[in-house]
């Protein structure tokens, strides 16, 4: 059996994310789905056919009334291995 991980940044951090998009790990590690650098969180819808992770993003967290946005959407289907874009 094959999990996959869903990590995010910190939206406690004390500086903005910078928004960047790419990482250089992605190049040797093609499992690695998905990165950004802003700060946010992963919410999370589980039924018994899948987990959706939706990854919410704020604009700046330095001051209070950013803006939330979903940067990312993927799905982990029960019995289909690997995240698939949602």
């Amino acid at each position: 059996m094959v999990g996959s991980e869903l990590v995010c940044t910190s939206i406690t951090s004390t500086s903005n994310g910078s928004g960047s998009a790419t990482d250089p790990t992605m190049a040797w590690n093609p499992p690695l789905k998905f990165y950004n650098d802003n700060r946010g969180y992963v919410n999370t819808r589980i039924t018994k056919d899948a987990v959706t992770a939706d990854f919410r993003v704020l604009d700046y967290v330095r001051k209070p009334g950013s803006p939330v946005s979903t940067k990312a959407s993927f799905a982990i289907q029960d019995g289909v291995s690997g995240l698939q874009q949602a």
